[in-house]
């Protein structure tokens, strides 16, 4: 059954690990709240345990703060900044740990620590992409989209790439086959237009068969990729129109853009991960709630558990 709110998220998380060790969570320079604060909750609930890596006495500090015993977790005590990234990956790379949380690490330092060639996390010739799950309130069902945080311009390749990684979220969910829809700023094919072209040709591929157990169509603008009563106006005929699960956007400052829009003007739940790595990894800003960074631990629950099949 496709899981329609985050909440779902952590039961079904806990049911899939049900009789196994619990996930283990390192979060990188574990200095903020609603790090220390999300990791905690997520004890509590018996989803995962948590290491720390930072500087003790900060770490010992926010947790006093917040009235959580500090014994809960392991801490690991280095402070500087990138050094505490790169011991946190390197717990990952030793099976010491099986998802990775950043904490108050900037996200250039995180990410340089992510995709070191001989130390990091990536998948041998992978694209590294972010996938935000969101539960709108204006939306009838979760809403998958990609890529609001690394590729500025993504080529056709890295398309087809997130695509699959959206399938692949998708597919954790319980949404057996999901719709996908690769936008552009028309419906209307148009072979001069890059983001329609490559679009067509995705679309192509998913009926083909080239991208497995999914629905996908192509261009799509946005209005006619989730609103019923634009795809009834246009005449547009899509088993995908007006009803996508998964979104892939035709560059980052759409994506981008549309996420900040969802999280602060619409006031839209999420949780989000960074896909093309050999083990979970947690990219939320430093202004995300507790509860999307919960939240984002769960979905890390979910492929972990997936992964190790």
């Amino acid at each position: 059954m496709a899981i329609k709110h985050l909440n779902q998220l952590i039961e079904i998380a806990k049911k899939r690990s049900k009789n196994k060790p619990k996930k283990r969570v390192v979060v990188a320079y574990a200095h903020d709240d609603n790090s220390i604060m999300s990791v905690q909750e997520a004890y509590e609930i018996g989803l995962t345990e948590a290491t720390l890596v930072g500087d003790e006495k900060i770490i010992k500090q926010a947790c006093k703060k917040n009235k959580i015993d500090c014994k809960k977790f392991k801490i690991i005590h280095e402070p500087d900044e990138l050094k505490s990234g790169k011991k946190a990956v390197e717990l990952i790379r030793k099976k010491k740990a099986d998802i990775l949380m950043k904490g108050l690490i900037s996200s250039d330092n995180y990410i340089k620590c992510i995709i070191d060639k001989k130390k990091g996390l990536m998948k041998p010739n992978a694209v590294l992409a972010h996938v935000a799950i969101f539960e709108i309130p204006t939306y009838h069902k979760l809403l998958i989209i990609s890529d609001a945080a690394f590729i500025p311009l993504p080529t056709i390749q890295q398309k087809i790439a997130i695509t699959n990684y959206l399938v692949y979220t998708a597919h954790n969910l319980g949404i057996k086959r999901p719709k996908v829809a690769i936008l552009s700023f028309t419906e209307k094919s148009n072979p001069l237009i890059d983001s329609s072209a490559d679009a067509a040709i995705i679309a192509k591929m998913g009926d083909r068969g080239q991208i497995k157990d999914a629905d996908i169509d192509g261009p799509l603008a946005i209005d006619v990729a989730i609103d019923p009563d634009s795809v009834q106006v246009k005449g547009i005929k899509s088993n995908v129109a007006g009803d996508a699960d998964c979104l892939v956007f035709p560059q980052l400052e759409a994506s981008n853009i549309f996420y900040k829009t969802l999280t602060k003007l619409v006031h839209a739940e999420a949780a989000s991960y960074i896909a093309g790595t050999i083990a979970p990894v947690m990219l939320s800003s430093r202004g995300d709630s507790e509860k999307t960074k919960l939240y984002s631990i769960a979905v890390g629950c979910l492929i972990a558990t997936d992964r190790n099949k």
